[in-house]
């Protein structure tokens, strides 16, 4: 459920109409734990990454609702009423009815949640006991997919353009945790990508977003992912590449996509552009060396007669 605070984010502006976009969210009085800040989408579909939380926090929201808050380091204990349960770096803590529960948090500087409000639980969810605490190991597959949807839609590489996706997403929210619920004990079938796999992934796709822009480099996709320049560049060389060779890579292999495809014809100077790349030459010189022929070549082998 965790996203880290990107630029893309930050300058997101003007909502799809009826759909939901990320967005940096400053208010205290909106911040849940009283964190510094938080991204959420608006309109709210109950997930959020915050960051900066305080130590200590009590949920006094106007309804009841159910949380799953999982802290991305640290430690982090809830007390609701005689009963108190804790967990640690990427377990997570599911509250059924939260209103008045009290959060205490032990070097913790994000804490993700989901958020669903009691009237909209069904199902396993709904016949859970309000007063019941339940901790959710970080190897349960759900709870792993659960945080890898989430932080998708926080950081914008999921869209949600209307009002019927909004829905889809919520209930595929909602669907997610009780597949949790029924089976919090559920080991996975296959292996599980290790830490340093889901975190190439990340990178990679953080470059297919920002690939056909002009602020696409190293440094604004470490940024983005909150780790150094350094770290990037030996995850990707760990991949037996190098970071500027796999953009170089992906860029060309889109510009082929488009070259190749009947229906764009556009020149292929837009194309180049359209991808990434500012240099007409060097995109043509390029091009020929990855794929043995020109960009021209490409595009009148593949063009439609009239």
């Amino acid at each position: 459920m965790g996203a880290p605070v990107s630029a893309a984010v930050s300058a997101a502006a003007g909502d799809p109409a009826g759909g939901a976009v990320p967005r940096v969210i400053e208010d205290p009085a909106d911040v849940p734990f009283r964190g510094q800040t938080a991204i959420r989408l608006v309109p709210d579909l109950g997930i959020a990454s915050v960051f900066g939380p305080s130590q200590r926090w009590r949920d006094e929201g106007p309804g009841e609702r159910l949380l799953l808050v999982r802290p991305a380091v640290g430690r982090l204990q809830v007390t609701l009423g005689a009963r108190s349960l804790a967990c640690c770096s990427r377990d997570a803590l599911l509250v059924p009815a939260s209103r008045g529960a009290v959060f205490d948090a032990m070097g913790v500087d994000r804490i993700d949640l989901l958020s669903i409000e009691r009237e909209r639980l069904t199902g396993p969810l709904a016949a859970l006991e309000p007063g019941t605490l339940r901790r959710i190991g970080r190897d349960h597959p759900g709870l792993q997919t659960l945080t890898v949807y989430a932080a998708s839609l926080l950081r914008g590489l999921i869209p949600v353009a209307c009002s019927e996706l909004s829905e889809l997403v919520r209930d595929h929210l909602i669907q997610l945790l009780a597949f949790i619920v029924l089976d919090p004990t559920r080991e996975a079938d296959a292996p599980v990508p290790s830490r340093r796999d889901l975190r190439i992934q990340a990178l990679k796709a953080e470059v297919e977003q920002r690939l056909g822009r002009a602020d696409l480099s190293l440094e604004a996709v470490a940024q983005a992912q909150r780790i150094s320049s350094r770290q990037v560049q030996a995850m990707f060389q760990a991949e037996g590449e190098t970071f500027s060779g796999f953009v170089l890579g992906r860029r060309l292999d889109r510009a082929m996509q488009r070259l190749t495809d009947p229906a764009d014809t556009r020149p292929v100077g837009a194309i180049a552009f359209d991808v990434g790349f500012g240099d007409l030459s060097y995109f043509n010189r390029t091009f020929r060396k990855r794929f043995g022929l020109t960009p021209s070549q490409v595009r009148r082998i593949h063009s439609v007669p009239a």
